[in-house]
């Protein structure tokens, strides 16, 4: 690799983690605001037209919540790994000796 591929994959490893660190408190900070707001919702008296559908629609919302905060992660951890996979091989191999025969 050339020191323009060096320092770009370097920049772009930088920015994931940068970004896992980034959505792992939105993620926090999203799941509490959620479960506050599905708690108050839940606890409200029920008119006969809010009939429990809301109560549907605020589980389908956590849930979906849940799997879209799981798949950024997962993103975001597949990306870092492909980037250092990507550093390491730039990194030049001394002192190695291989126990392979």
């Amino acid at each position: 690799m050339n020191s323009e591929e060096s320092v770009f994959v370097r920049k772009a490893l930088e920015d994931v983690e940068k970004a896992e660190k980034y959505m792992r408190v939105r993620k926090i900070v999203t799941m509490v605001l959620l479960i506050g707001a599905a708690a108050w919702l839940a606890f409200q008296p029920t008119d006969p037209v809010r009939n429990g559908s809301y109560r549907v629609m605020i589980f389908v919302s956590l849930v979906l919540a849940v799997c879209t905060a799981k798949i950024m992660s997962l993103i975001n951890k597949n990306t870092s790994a492909v980037l250092r996979a990507i550093a390491d091989l730039q990194r030049p191999a001394t002192g190695t000796t291989s126990t392979m025969r």
